[in-house]
């Protein structure tokens, strides 16, 4: 799951990023413009470090996910031309509402998602939620300066889900044949395992944020996110790593 959601990133991203830099000609306020270059800067990051983890990923053997990264530049490509920037703006708002759900799940769930993990691999991806749940109003609040109507954030949230979480599992799902356990019932179960616990954090999170008031500010942040964060700022150079044998420690 992880694998195919990372396979969507240098996709997705750059895609978002566009849609947010169309709209900084339409926001007036000087704050907003300035925290809609920041999620930029931030998201340009995330999808290059995804897109060097993307290729050693497919330098393993999966050469056929490579049809499903030209599939999604087409969509992405299409909606850039083709859509409207108020669906394109609904479209991202409604990304970053899922992501900000999945870095709790993620958060949650990481001592069973990443425990005895690659360290690397672990810090990549928890580190890029830690960043979305530190941007995750930025998004919406461009969207509102713009637009505002909530019907449309809405549209966008279904629309976005849909289609990241589509592209994730036919990434995932051919992985798995091409290991051969996509047939394996041991493996269809930690998978069906994996899907209900993303369900049962992901769902209401995502339910309760299609609210007229929804702000995700008043939402509150994971407390091991926020210590990473905290440890972070003592050393603006690198991402600490991980110990994937000890997650269950608070991070201070």
């Amino acid at each position: 799951m992880v694998n195919g959601a990372s396979l969507t990133m240098p996709y997705v991203e750059p895609y978002l990023i566009q849609c947010v830099r169309m709209a900084l000609e339409h926001i007036e306020d000087p704050q907003l413009r300035t925290d809609a270059k920041a999620y930029c800067g931030q998201e340009g990051q995330h999808f290059r470090q995804h897109k060097r983890f993307n290729e050693l990923l497919i330098a393993q053997g999966y050469s056929e996910l490579r049809e499903n990264e030209e599939q999604m530049q087409r969509e992405f490509d299409s909606f850039l031309a083709k859509r409207s920037l108020k669906f394109n703006l609904a479209y991202t708002a409604g990304f970053e509402t899922m992501a900000l759900a999945i870095g709790h799940w993620l958060s949650d769930e990481r001592e069973f998602l990443f425990g005895g993990s690659d360290p690397r691999v672990a810090s990549l991806i928890l580190w890029h939620f830690v960043e979305e749940i530190e941007h995750k109003n930025v998004a919406i609040d461009v969207y509102r300066a713009v637009y505002g109507s909530n019907t449309w954030r809405i549209i966008g949230l279904c629309a976005a889900t849909g289609h990241v979480v589509y592209h994730a599992r036919k990434a995932y799902r051919s992985m798995m044949i091409h290991d051969g356990t996509w047939t394996s019932i041991r493996a269809r179960m930690r998978l069906w395992r994996m899907v209900g616990g993303f369900l049962r954090v992901v769902l209401p999170h995502l339910a309760r944020s299609c609210a007229p008031s929804h702000d995700p500010r008043e939402i509150a942040d994971p407390k091991w996110f926020t210590g990473w964060m905290t440890a972070y700022r003592n050393d603006t150079e690198t991402v600490p790593v991980l110990n994937t044998n000890n997650l269950g420690a608070e991070l201070v």
